[in-house]
């Protein structure tokens, strides 16, 4: 973004300060408005304040009544009973009827929606009443009620949809506390309060969210005023933006993780052990220290200590072993270094963690390449499988079956590595119908050992979630980094 940029933006700026008018910088436009067909992280910065789930999690992963409330007969039975006088912003109303039409909507497979994977073991979805839904399960399903706090419990409007068609995924209609009112892409997407909002109109009656990818300039918008709220803080100015008076640091533990995916469904590494020595050869520490600093936790497997009772502090496969990377490329019969391509995107701290990666796998027996892409190709890139080594970066789920079984169970929509394991599959599929977290730790632990000796991810870092703000603004993090404008306000 230019110079030229920033002195047009500062127009707003005085509007911002009166309250009427938040504008946050985000690192990349959505790819979609449309929460059914959303796959990137990328557009979680801007949906929550458009479309609102059917229940609501607070900041520390708890659950609580949303657009409804439920209550579970039994294992396999949850029903939803809606907020009366509840309306999209187009007017339609949000009644056991359009609930029905949402869950149809996601669950029909012509829609492709990765929403039908989340929603799990669905055996029918019946409106019970004016107000009420009724859920039926094949089978117990453990994460079920946080996600429908999440992607899968955004409603939007049936009639939007009916009449919109294609022009829904720019022009969403949905129930949450902002209705949109324009977008241009890679610009400006432009919101306002919805009076109709069921917790009540928000203090803040217009937010504008605009793309700015260059680190930089996006702190340089925030210090100026310019923008009041930044949805990605660089780890390296962390230290820097927390002892500057005029901004707020906002930290806390992240439940994703930053990971690259390997393809195995073609050569280097449909070989399991060229994967492995891949692996071995990169040292996640390092990358830490040098393009984290510090910030958030090492990873090697999927599940964050930010979900305590998931996590597994003994998973510590080997990394940063040249020689016994090298002794593995021996064993696969390459005596060649074997040439892989990295792809990232073009931002300074996926570059970064390209070189990083590069300059150790060079040193285990590979000469690496690396190719940048622009973030709302990275999707694209990873559905098509068109790479050797991806980076698949994943914003997190407040239950582990979330940050695991749709990346590598075989029919897994976000099994980009195209990753084939009866063993896992079993033991993912076993967890998420077992109830209570005593029992379901030990089935995920075991699936992250199977993942680690098999190697279909590079797993890095978890990263911390870290944004600003301008401190005249009040507003809530989540440790998934979506903003929750509704509860934002101008001191």
């Amino acid at each position: 973004m230019s110079v030229a940029l920033v002195s047009l933006m500062n127009g707003t700026s005085a509007l911002a300060q009166a309250g009427k008018t938040l504008d946050v910088a985000i690192v990349s436009d959505p790819v979609t408005l449309d929460p059914a067909l959303m796959a990137s992280f990328f557009e979680l910065s801007v949906q929550y304040n458009i479309h609102e789930p059917l229940l609501h999690v607070t900041p520390d992963l708890k659950i609580e009544p949303g657009l409804a409330s439920v209550t579970t007969p039994d294992d396999k039975t949850y029903v939803l009973t809606l907020k009366p006088n509840l309306t999209f912003h187009d007017g339609t109303a949000l009644d056991a009827a359009a609930v029905k039409a949402n869950f149809d909507r996601m669950l029909d497979p012509s829609l492709a929606s990765p929403r039908r994977s989340e929603l799990g073991p669905i055996d029918s979805v019946e409106a019970t009443g004016p107000l009420q839904v009724t859920v039926k399960l094949k089978t117990p399903y453990a994460p079920f009620l946080q996600v429908l706090a999440n992607r899968a419990g955004m409603m939007v409007s049936p009639t939007a949809v009916k009449s919109l068609q294609a022009d829904f995924a720019t022009k969403a209609v949905g129930a949450g506390p902002y209705k949109v009112v324009s977008w241009t892409k890679n610009s400006e997407l432009v919101l306002e309060a919805f009076d109709g909002y069921w917790r009540g109109a928000p203090a803040i009656k217009r937010i504008v969210f605009r793309p700015i990818p260059d680190e930089t300039v996006r702190l340089t918008n925030l210090r100026s005023g310019t923008v009041q709220l930044i949805d990605s803080v660089p780890p390296q100015t962390v230290a820097q933006v927390g002892r500057e008076s005029g901004l707020t640091l906002s930290q806390s533990p992240g439940l994703g993780f930053n990971a690259f995916s390997l393809n195995t469904t073609r050569p280097p590494f449909n070989d399991a052990k060229v994967r492995k020595a891949f692996s071995m050869a990169v040292n996640p520490q390092i990358v830490q220290r040098t393009v984290y600093f510090g910030t958030g936790a090492v990873s090697y497997g999927p599940i964050p200590p930010s979900i305590a009772w998931a996590y597994d502090k003994n998973l510590q496969p080997p990394r940063g072993d040249a020689a016994a990377a090298k002794k593995l490329l021996t064993e696969a019969g390459k005596s060649e270094p074997v040439p892989v391509t990295i792809t990232v995107t073009n931002s300074p701290i996926q570059i970064r963690t390209a070189e990083i990666i590069q300059a150790q796998a060079n040193q285990a027996g590979f000469k690496v390449d690396i190719k940048q892409i622009d973030p709302t190709s990275l999707i694209t890139v990873l559905r098509q499988k068109d790479f050797d080594l991806c980076m698949s970066p994943w914003s997190g789920r407040s239950d582990p079956d979330g940050n695991m079984y749709n990346y590598f169970t075989k029919s897994g929509p976000n099994n980009f590595a195209g990753y084939q394991s009866e063993k896992v599959d079993e033991l993912l599929q076993k967890a998420r119908t077992t109830a209570g977290e005593e029992a379901r730790a030990p089935l995920y632990r075991e699936a992250q050992a199977q993942i680690a000796e098999d190697a279909p991810m590079l797993f890095l870092t978890f990263p911390a979630t870290l944004q600003a703000s301008q401190k005249a603004l009040t507003w809530l993090q989540y440790p998934d980094g979506a903003f929750r404008l509704q509860f934002a306000k101008f001191n």
